[in-house]
Parts: C-alpha cells; sequence; structure tokens
C-alpha cells in the first residue's frame, strides 16, 4: 500500500511538471490558427473604443471574437478590412446584440450614430458613454462589420439584471408619475442597488424642495442584490411652512427693514413661505455681513425655530446682538506721488468722525481711482485698511495707493460668437469708437461706458452679456524705434501688479502683479523708505457684490506683544503666517483689518508688505537723482504702457414678432402687433437660400427695422421705420420713416399720413443733437358744425411740412427712477409751405435725494419739473398746445386744459406747466411707493398767465417684477384753480416712472 502511494505521489509531480509546458503549446496553436484565420474574420483590426483607442493599422485579435465572428449566421460578408477607413464614413446599419431583455429600440434612441450618416470615433465614444449612463449594461463594445454597401456599427452589450416592478407606498402630496419621472425607475429597466438608494435620496430631496422637511423614505425591496422588485415606503409628514418671521435685540435696524435682507419668506394665506434651514443659515450670514457694512463688526446673530404642534407651521427668530457701531478716528493716505492727498480726499463720503458706512467707503475709494483714472493710470490700485484701536468703537482708515503709470490703447480685438456670426464688426467698432482707439489713453471709464453701450444695445446675448478684457502688453510693436535706447531692454510691464477685475471689465491676471509693501504709518514718524515690492495675489471681483467685511477673529499663531507702536497689527510673525491669500480691495473685497492689541512688534520705519512681513530693504528702489525718497533711480519715465482690449459678444436673436394689449387714461385700450429687426442690413440681400435659411440675409449691419401694427378703441397708429444709428460707420445716425395715425378727439377726427427723415449725433454721455423732417398730410373730419374758425380752415386734407433741431442734456442717474441729476432738452421747429409758423419748446426736470438708508435704499426723491412752448399765430389747430392727462396735468382729462371758442378745445399758442413731487416708500424693499405732488401751469391763447391753474394729489408707485422695471402708476389729483370751461378727472393711470 506504501509502495502506490508512493508511485501516485510521483505521477501527480509528473503531471504538475507538465502543465505549463502543455499551456505554451495549446496557446501557440491557438496563435498559429488566429494567424490563418485572420483574412476571413471581418472583426480583426477593430477594438472596442471603451478598452482602447482605435488607431490605424492591425490591431491584436480577440479570440472569443475570433470563434464567435466564424459561427456568424448574419450574411455579413467575412471580409478583412481596416476599421479607421470607416470613420467618417456613412453607415449601413447600427445593430444592438446582446440584449434580452431590453428591447433594441429603446437602446438605439440614446446612441446619436444611425444609418446612412458619417460617423467618428468621438461620437462612438459618446453613444457608448451615453448607453453605460442608463445604467442598463455593466459593458458596451461597439465594433465594426463590413457590410454590404458600407460598414455596419454594432453595439456588444452585456445586460444587468431587470426591474420587475417599481412600487410607491404612502404617497400622497405627489403623483405616482412625478415620482417615477423622478427616479426614472421603470419596470423592465436595469435593476442597480446603488440606482435604487440614490432614488431614495431623491424622493427625499423632492418632498424637502416642496416643504416637506419631516419625509421619510424606507427602500422597503431593492436594497438587494437578489431582488428584483423596487419598493419605496414613503412618510410624507407635514408641509412646513413659515408663518412667522420675528426679531429680537435689533434697535439700530428695524425689523422691517432687516427682513428686506432675508431669502426667507413668510406664506401669504397657503401659499409661499417654504421651510428650508439651509436658506435660514445662508440668512444669518447674509444679515452678518449687511451689519458689518454699516459698521457693526462685533455684531452676533443667532436664530431657532419654533414648530407648531403638528410641525406644519415654524416661527423663525433671528436674535441680535448689535453691540457698538464703529466710528472713523483718522483717515489717511500713504503711497501716493503723482496726486495730493488734498485733492483725493477733496470731497469724501466718509469722513473723520463718522460712523462707518462700507457704501461710502467704497465710493470714495473709486473717486480716488477716477482721479488716477483720468490720468490713464487704469491699474492704480487703492486698499483701505481699517486699523481697529484698544478704544472700543473707533478705528483709523488708511489708503494704500499704488500709482501705476499712464497706459495707453494698443489694439482692440473683436470676437464674435453665435451659430451662425453674420454682424459686421464694423457694427462693434462703430459701438466702442467713441471711447477705445488705439493710441488713446487708455481710461477705465471709458470702458465702462464703452460696455455700458455694448449691453445696452439689443444686438447682444443678455444671459452672456458682452465682455472686455484689458491686458497688459509691452508695447514694443506700438512704441518708435527712437524711445528704445541702445542697451536697454524691451519695454514689458514686469515693473507693474496686475489689476483686480472690476464689473465691466476683467483684467487679466499678468506677471506684473506687485504687493504694496508700505511702512505702518505713524503720527510721529517720518515717512519710511519704500520697500522692495513682493507678489501678492489678486482677489477677482464684481462690484456689484457686496463687500466682506473684515474678521476680527485674532489667529491662534499670533503671539501678543503690548508695542508702544501708534497702531497694532493682527498679522503674526513670518514663521506662524497663514498663507491665505489676502483679497485686495477695489470694488467688492472688504479691507484688510488690522486688529488693535493682535501683533508682533512694528517700529518706526520699519517696511512690511501687505501680510505682515518684514522684506528686505532695496536702497536704489526709492531714491531718484533727485533725492526724492518716494520715487525710483531706476524707472523710465520716458517709456508709456500699453493694453490691448479684447471684445467678446455673442449674438442673440434680434428679430422679434410681437403681440400685445394696453391700456392707459389717455389712449385707452389698444392692441399692439410689432415686427422687428435690430440687426438689420439693407444692403445685404440674400445671394443663396442658404442666406435665408441660416438668417444672413438682410441682417449683421446693426440697422434697426420696425413694422408696428396698432390698432385701438381711441387712437391707431401704423408706422414702418427704418435707422441707422452709426451712418456711413461715423457717430451720426439716419432715420426714415412712414406712418398711418388716426385718433378720435372729442371734438373731431384726425387722421395723419406720412413720413419723417431724421439724424442725429451723441456728441458724448451726456449731450446728443438731432434734426428732423417731417412731411405729413392731416385730414380733419367729423366735426360739429357751426364750428369756430381755427377748426373750419382745417377741414379736409392740410399738407403740413417742418424742420426741427433738438439740444439734449441728460444727466440723471437713472431713466426709471431717476434720484440725482437732472434732465434738459430744447427744440426749435419751423413750419414752412401751407403753414409757415415757428415753434419753440423748453422742458426740464431736477432730482433731489433727501433721504436714505445707510445701506442706499429706501429713498426719498424729491423732483421739480417744468415744460414751457410758444408757437407761431400761423400754427393749425392740430398742432397747437393742449395739456391734461397723466403725462401733462393730472387732475384734467387729456386735452383738457385748452382755450375754448364755441364749444371747442382749439389750444394754444402759449404753454407753459409745472411739477412738484415727493416720492417715498411704503414698502422696505421700494416694491411700492407714495408720491404727493403738486401740478400747475396754463395754456393761452397767446403768452401770459390768464388763467392759472393747480392741482394737488398723492399716488402710488407698484412694481410688479413680471412686468420689468417700469411700475404702474395711479394717481388721483383734484384741481385747486381750474378753468371754466376745463374738463376735469380725478384718477389717471399709466406705466412708468417718468411722466
Amino acid at each position: 500500500m506504501r509502495g502506490v502511494m508512493v508511485d501516485t505521489r510521483r505521477n501527480r509531480a509528473n503531471s504538475a511538471a507538465l502543465r505549463p509546458t502543455t499551456r505554451v503549446v495549446v496557446l501557440l496553436l491557438l496563435a498559429a490558427a488566429a494567424t490563418a484565420l485572420a483574412p476571413l474574420n471581418p472583426e480583426w483590426g477593430n477594438r472596442a473604443f471603451g478598452q482602447a483607442s482605435m488607431r490605424p493599422g492591425p490591431a491584436s485579435p480577440n479570440y472569443d471574437e475570433l470563434f464567435s465572428g466564424l459561427s456568424d449566421s448574419s450574411p455579413i460578408e467575412p471580409v478583412g478590412f481596416d476599421a479607421t477607413a470607416l470613420l467618417n464614413e456613412p453607415l449601413e446599419d447600427v445593430r444592438v446584440e446582446g440584449n434580452t431583455t431590453i428591447d433594441t429600440r429603446a437602446i438605439l434612441h440614446y446612441a446619436k450614430s444611425v444609418a446612412g450618416r458619417p460617423v467618428s470615433q468621438v461620437q462612438v465614444k459618446e453613444d457608448v458613454r451615453a448607453l453605460l449612463d442608463t445604467r442598463w449594461f455593466f459593458s458596451v463594445r461597439p465594433e465594426f462589420r463590413a457590410g454590404e454597401k458600407g460598414a455596419i456599427l454594432v453595439f456588444r452589450v452585456v445586460e444587468r439584471p431587470i426591474i420587475r416592478s417599481v412600487q410607491f407606498i404612502g404617497n400622497k402630496k405627489l403623483k405616482t408619475k412625478e415620482l417615477q419621472a423622478h427616479t426614472g425607475l421603470v419596470a423592465g429597466h436595469a435593476f442597480d442597488v446603488s440606482a435604487n438608494r440614490e432614488s431614495a435620496e431623491r424622493i427625499k430631496r423632492l418632498y424637502r424642495e416642496k416643504g416637506y422637511r419631516f419625509v421619510e423614505v424606507d427602500l422597503q425591496k431593492g436594497n438587494d442584490q437578489n431582488d428584483r422588485d423596487v419598493i419605496f415606503q414613503i412618510t410624507e409628514g407635514p408641509k412646513v411652512q413659515v408663518s412667522r418671521i420675528r426679531f429680537e435685540g435689533n434697535e439700530a435696524i428695524s425689523s422691517r427693514v432687516l427682513k428686506t435682507k432675508l431669502s426667507t419668506k413668510t406664506m401669504i394665506m397657503w401659499l409661499g413661505g417654504t421651510y428650508d434651514p439651509e436658506t435660514i443659515r445662508s440668512d444669518v450670514h447674509t444679515l452678518t455681513k449687511y451689519y458689518h457694512d454699516l459698521g457693526y463688526f462685533d455684531v452676533v446673530i443667532d436664530h431657532n425655530e419654533t414648530f407648531s404642534e403638528d410641525r406644519s407651521k415654524v416661527t423663525v427668530t433671528f436674535q441680535v446682538e448689535e453691540k457698538t457701531r464703529y466710528r472713523v478716528r483718522n483717515i489717511q493716505v500713504v503711497g501716493n506721488e503723482v496726486i495730493s492727498e488734498e485733492s483725493l480726499m477733496a470731497e469724501p463720503e466718509l469722513k473723520t468722525g463718522d460712523e462707518f458706512n462700507m457704501r461710502y467707503l467704497r465710493e470714495d475709494v473709486q473717486a480716488m481711482k477716477g482721479q488716477y483714472d483720468e490720468l490713464g493710470r487704469i491699474f492704480a490700485q487703492v486698499e483701505p485698511v481699517p486699523l481697529f484701536l484698544e478704544e472700543p468703537g473707533l478705528l483709523d482708515l488708511v489708503y494704500h495707493i499704488d500709482e501705476d503709470r499712464p497706459r495707453y490703447i494698443g489694439a482692440v480685438n473683436i470676437h464674435i460668437r453665435g451659430d451662425h456670426p453674420h454682424t459686421q464688426e464694423t457694427v462693434i467698432r462703430n459701438q466702442v469708437n467713441r471711447y477705445l482707439k488705439p493710441g488713446r489713453l487708455a481710461k477705465m471709464s471709458d470702458i465702462r461706458f464703452a460696455q455700458q453701450r455694448l449691453r445696452g444695445s439689443q444686438l447682444w446675448e443678455r444671459t452672456d452679456p458682452p465682455s472686455i478684457d484689458v491686458s497688459p502688453t509691452s508695447g514694443k510693436e506700438y512704441l518708435p524705434g527712437t524711445l528704445i535706447a541702445r542697451g536697454q531692454d524691451d519695454s514689458t510691464f514686469d515693473d507693474l501688479f496686475a489689476p483686480n477685475p472690476l464689473d465691466f471689465a476683467v483684467l487679466k491676471p499678468t506677471d506684473e502683479s506687485k504687493g504694496f509693501g508700505h511702512s505702518v504709518p505713524s503720527r510721529t514718524s517720518a515717512p519710511a523708505p519704500a520697500p522692495t515690492r513682493t507678489p501678492a495675489p489678486v482677489a477677482p471681483h464684481r462690484s456689484s457684490a457686496p463687500l466682506d467685511a473684515p474678521s476680527r477673529a485674532p489667529r491662534p499663531a499670533a503671539p501678543r506683544d503690548n508695542s508702544t507702536s501708534s497702531y497694532q497689527s493682527n498679522l503674526p510673525t513670518p514663521s506662524a503666517l497663514d498663507v491665505t491669500p489676502a483679497p485686495s480691495i477695489v470694488d467688492a473685497v472688504a479691507p484688510r483689518p488690522i486688529i488693535r492689541g493682535q501683533s508682533s512688534s512694528i517700529y518706526r520705519g520699519q517696511s512690511i508688505n501687505q501680510y505682515g512681513l518684514p522684506v528686505p530693504q532695496d536702497y536704489l528702489q526709492g531714491v531718484s537723482p533727485q533725492g526724492d525718497p518716494f520715487g525710483d533711480a531706476l524707472r523710465n519715465p520716458g517709456t508709456p504702457g500699453f493694453v490691448d482690449v479684447n471684445i467678446d459678444v455673442t449674438e442673440a436673436r434680434t428679430g422679434r414678432l410681437m403681440f400685445g394689449v394696453g391700456v392707459n387714461s389717455d389712449a385707452g385700450v389698444v392692441g399692439s402687433i410689432v415686427l422687428q429687426e435690430d440687426n438689420f442690413n439693407i444692403l445685404r440681400p440674400p445671394t443663396s437660400w442658404a442666406d435665408v435659411m441660416n438668417g444672413q440675409a438682410f441682417r449683421g449691419g446693426g440697422e434697426s427695422l420696425r413694422i408696428e401694427a396698432v390698432p385701438g378703441s381711441e387712437v391707431s397708429r401704423y408706422v414702418f421705420s427704418w435707422q441707422n444709428p452709426y451712418f456711413m460707420n461715423t457717430d451720426n445716425s439716419l432715420g426714415l420713416s412712414g406712418f398711418y395715425y388716426n385718433r378720435f378727439f372729442d371734438d373731431w377726427t384726425e387722421d395723419r399720413l406720412g413720413g419723417r427723415i431724421s439724424v442725429g449725433r451723441i456728441v458724448d454721455q451726456f449731450w446728443s443733437v438731432g434734426a428732423a423732417l417731417r412731411l405729413e398730410n392731416v385730414a380733419i373730419r367729423d366735426f360739429r358744425r357751426p364750428a369756430p374758425p381755427e377748426l373750419e380752415e382745417v377741414a379736409g386734407d392740410n399738407f403740413l411740412s417742418t424742420a426741427a433741431v433738438t439740444l439734449t442734456y441728460d444727466r440723471r442717474d437713472s431713466a426709471f427712477i431717476p434720484s440725482e441729476g437732472h434732465f434738459f432738452e430744447f427744440s426749435y421747429e419751423q413750419g414752412f409751405g401751407e403753414f409757415s409758423y415757428p415753434r419753440f419748446e423748453i422742458n426740464g426736470s431736477q432730482f433731489f435725494t433727501i433721504y436714505e438708508r445707510p445701506d442706499g435704499l429706501g429713498k426719498h426723491i424729491l423732483q421739480f419739473r417744468g415744460q414751457a412752448g410758444w408757437t407761431g399765430s400761423d400754427t393749425p389747430i392740430f398742432e397747437r398746445f393742449y395739456a391734461g392727462g397723466y403725462s401733462s396735468f393730472r387732475g384734467f382729462a387729456f386735452r383738457g386744459v385748452s382755450p375754448v371758442n364755441g364749444g371747442v378745445r382749439v389750444g394754444g399758442e402759449f404753454m407753459a406747466l409745472g411739477t412738484a413731487e415727493y416720492m417715498m416708500p411704503i414698502t422696505a424693499d421700494d416694491s411700492i411707493r407714495a408720491v404727493v405732488f403738486s401740478d400747475f401751469g396754463t395754456v393761452e391763447p397767446d403768452a401770459g398767465f390768464k388763467e392759472f391753474r393747480a392741482t394737488a394729489g398723492f399716488g402710488f408707485r407698484m412694481i410688479i417684477p413680471a412686468m420689468g422695471p417700469a411700475p404702474i402708476a395711479l394717481d388721483f389729483a383734484w384741481p385747486i384753480k381750474s378753468g371754466q370751461f376745463d374738463d376735469e378727472r380725478v384718477f389717471s393711470f399709466y406705466v412708468g416712472f417718468t411722466r
């Protein structure tokens, strides 16, 4: 028995020794067979896109594919070919193999490769990714096969297990169809445990978004690989709504104002008021930021929620501890050489002794930068640094300035984006040439005006608004050769710092980024020599964003040092420095604070950079040949800087067909049908059908074409107009229009058919001039007889021809609701031909802000408005002056103020009207405002004030977000003094702020 055992073990050992040899022989035989059969397999030379990238040339064969290909019963001829040659060629067919439960049509729905169209490697990869994203398959492998008419693309798939059923139990508030659509789980599709768990979380998020904060979702089935049914047990709980928002401890700022800063809103009736804890936490941060901006740097805000018994209602309480509002003790400016401190601080908004206000600080920074901007120093930096003192509630403010150098505009590059860009580049250049021209001194104010003009145009996409990037350039190609001395380096910007981006222009960071490196100011120390500057990071921001308040929390690593220096810093020693980048303020980054009692020693004359690190002294820098301690011995004042301006715009849909209905107290009910194209080009007719299909025909010139039909109950208007705002690529505009106008007045019916030619020019950002020639046929009909002579003499058709010039000056801060500034317009019109008369009109308005909250909202605005006109005695009745209605004289009906002859309002040759109006907010968010006003004036047969009228009243201005920035205006006015035949009307309404 023992001998048998020995022999058995020996035989096993020999067999084991032969196994590797046997495997090698088998593999060699298979390789030989594969080599012999290679021309017979059409799938060789291919590799799955998901497995490896396709390259020209033969690929290693797959033996599984080899034998499956030999047994393939499809009519494909087994002919060898190079799969790479099939790319970008039309496909004969697209097929799916390996699917046993999922329909082929459902699978191919996710593939963009279709028969009859070319295919690319990128497209096939995207199809594979799309099929895998369905989570129906473990793997997807694309393959090419040769067909009779071309290549056949085959997706070989390995399916996942299939879902037998999907059930949602307990859902009452949300429909099953909505849950199915949100989860994407459908019977017959692939079963995936991770997808089922993710679907449960999706259901929770969906319920919570709708206010069901206490929802519970239990995945009863579908949590195990052996499951085939998916069952969700849902416990919805109550829908939680915010019923009340309270504030405690706020004394300086009212709860009404604080509520306007919250994203959390209370329910109205049963609508709105969704409860979201994340939003409430964000609101705490917003409120803290709001207090910081007003100088309450030590404010502490917390919150709690109190739920009702059924947890369907919650009261949110914000607990505010305001503490002290900081005042500015001293203000100092350092680093300025070109502009004196007296000029920089001539009219500051934030003055010594004032309570700190970030809005005023921002305005002062912008004012200082504006002075440097006028000198072309567009990258000048003004960094305010608050120094918090030992005495509570006081801080010193130091403005650190780096003045840059004058820079000029080099190249202006334009990039137009769009599906089929058709706008001519000259359109953009026409819009910005007034401000941006090569060789001109670069100013950020000009760049801002250029961008405002681009964004105000209807040609460019508002969701991707025009942007202007300003980047420094060496300027070598712009400089004459005589400016480069022998041995001198090419002009570069390496000695300058990178600018911060502004809201109106993105200044690209470059390697010229430099820090400030000032000495800490001391009341008793002389100015320190300028330090060697070190690079500092740049913080991008937008000027419309709120300024972050400085963090006053001491860093743990900062040692306490009772230095005798006048100013203390919270900056740590170099060994313990936190390397977190410190942002520099321009528009929207908070000043870097210096905290009292949290500093290492700072000695008189010691130089530090903006992070508090001592820097090595460079004695060549800061010593000029003239002995100026702030000069630069190596600076070359003769070499200017240059910037390139890059303008990026995206074409918008400029063609619009609009329908509307409107109503106001002066014109009744009107309908509106408007066809408008704001990028018209009258000189670009189509050259092919493709020009029409891709929208290039008659487009791309920046011209405006408008066809308007406005039928109404009292007035109808039909207009065809064309305008070129930059005629012949100049700043002059040309407009042509033809119109038909019909109006039913109380005393007659008026029809006007005519045309108008107008030219204009925008002189600068405030001044504009215009001229117009008007030719009309005016028909007067349907009036009562006997009629006064003024009406009888114009009965029937009348030919009216006039020429007019207009001068306009506009310095209002807003077109919708001006709060500061003034407006002035003067016009002279001369009639000639059948009616010869002069006509002069002048009108103006002035706006004052009487009161505003520290945050700049809640403005009380006082407005004065005046209008006067005189026209010659040969003026026809239909061109004379009339008053009344919302737009001219409230308290009277439309044209209700006029001289009367024989019971007919015949108009006057002289008109003088005035308005005094006071507007104040009713709601804290300014959405509803109240006005009190008085309108006064007269319309007379000739110059004079024989019959003076006056009214007084009140009104409301309501902003409805769906209607845009122009609100609904409702006014009630009663005459204090009126004429015998005036037509009075108490109520009037309109859409818009200005009249």
